[in-house]
This record gives structure tokens, C-alpha cells and sequence, in this order.
């Protein structure tokens, strides 16, 4: 009887093993090619092969390329270096429609939340890139990798006379983007720091910025 009940536990563990590669197989787009989407160069396929094996990572990056298009030049037109704006709003758009498949897999990324941010505003809907913003300063308020980032997000989000928003930057963004900028004080090279602070205390943001140390 013992042997007995030692077998079928040993069954059971297999059983759950087979179970947990089927699954992984089933939602890695490494092994599942109805996962794949295209990025900004209709390539199913990441460079960096880790990603492939997590769907929620495999998205961002497929939408990160559509927001470093811009970067280039315009494939369609050489002579140009940037991309039309209703292309760079496609792009956004593009974008912003994998990252909601990706936060919906992994809604705790601090990161998929600012590249979401970068994506509605190439898309043009600022108020959707100012709520991103702020989901991934509310869940990583001291993240020394996105520091800079965000900060250039609220240069272009906060900004209350571009933007004709009076209200903006409110007092919660205002400690998040003092937050951001001690961080990089504290962990970022002091050129680095003293660039992101200098573009803050030129801006129209409206921040009382310490004397630096």
C-alpha cells in the first residue's frame, strides 16, 4: 500500500511537471508563434532572446522599437530625419496598443508604465501619457534607471503653459520629480545630475530646487 501511494505521488508530481513546461511553452513567444507581433521593422523575432521566453517583456520591447523609430531616419524618405508627425502618432498608437497587452500581464512594471507614458504621448493623448507617468511613480518612487526618464516625460507632460493646464504640475508630481532628481544626486554621474536639474529650474514647472551640495 505504501509503494502504492509512493507511486501515484510520484505520478502526480510528473503529471505537474509536464503540466508547468506545457504552460510555459504555451505562453512564451520563444515556443508560441500565435504570441509574436511585428515591431516598427515588421520583425517578429527579438535580438536579446531572454525576452522571448517572457510575453509581458517580449511586448514592451516589441513597443519600445516603435518609440525609438524616431530616432532614425525615415526609412520612406531619406532625406528626411524624422518621420512625419501622423507616422510618429501611428507609431504612438502601435505602441500604446502592446503595452496594454503588456501591463495587462505584469501591471507592477515601473518601466512598462513609462515606455506606456512615451507611447500615448506620440500618440497624442497626453492625459493617458500623464496617468502612465504616474503609475510608475507610484510604484518605483525611487528607481535610479528611470529617473531620467521620467523626468524627461515631465519636462514634455507638466508642463502647465504648453500643455494649458494651470493646475499642472500638482503637488504630488512636483515631490516626484524632486524625488527623481535626488535620486539621480545620489547615484548618477554629477554631470548627469546637474544637467537633469538645470533643465527642471529652467523649465516652467514650478519647483523650489534645494541649493546643491
Amino acid at each position: 500500500m505504501r509503494r502504492f501511494l509512493v507511486n501515484v505521488s510520484a505520478v502526480a508530481l510528473l503529471v505537474t511537471g509536464a503540466g508547468a513546461v506545457v504552460a510555459l511553452f504555451a505562453s512564451a513567444p520563444a515556443f508560441n508563434a500565435d504570441l509574436r507581433r511585428p515591431n516598427v521593422f515588421d520583425q517578429p523575432v527579438l535580438a536579446v532572446g531572454r525576452d522571448m521566453y517572457d510575453r509581458s517583456s517580449y511586448l514592451m520591447q516589441q513597443a519600445v522599437s516603435f518609440i525609438r523609430a524616431d530616432l532614425l531616419p525615415y526609412q520612406d524618405d531619406p532625406d528626411r530625419l524624422t518621420a512625419p508627425v501622423e507616422v510618429v502618432a501611428e507609431r504612438g498608437a502601435r505602441a500604446a496598443e502592446l503595452m496594454r497587452e503588456s501591463l495587462a500581464l505584469n501591471p507592477g512594471n515601473a518601466q512598462g508604465w513609462a515606455v506606456m507614458a512615451w507611447a500615448q504621448l506620440y500618440a497624442g493623448d497626453t492625459e493617458a501619457a500623464r496617468t502612465a507617468l504616474r503609475a510608475s511613480w507610484r510604484l518605483a518612487p525611487h528607481n535610479r534607471s528611470l529617473s531620467a526618464e521620467r523626468i524627461d516625460l515631465a519636462l514634455v507632460l507638466l508642463d502647465p503653459l504648453t500643455e494649458d493646464l494651470p493646475d499642472l504640475p500638482s503637488d504630488a508630481d512636483r515631490a516626484a520629480i524632486l524625488r527623481d532628481l535626488e535620486t539621480l544626486r545620489r547615484t548618477a554621474r554629477a554631470d548627469d545630475f546637474a544637467y537633469y536639474r538645470d533643465q527642471v529650474e529652467m523649465s516652467d514647472l514650478g519647483l523650489s530646487l534645494p541649493d546643491p551640495a
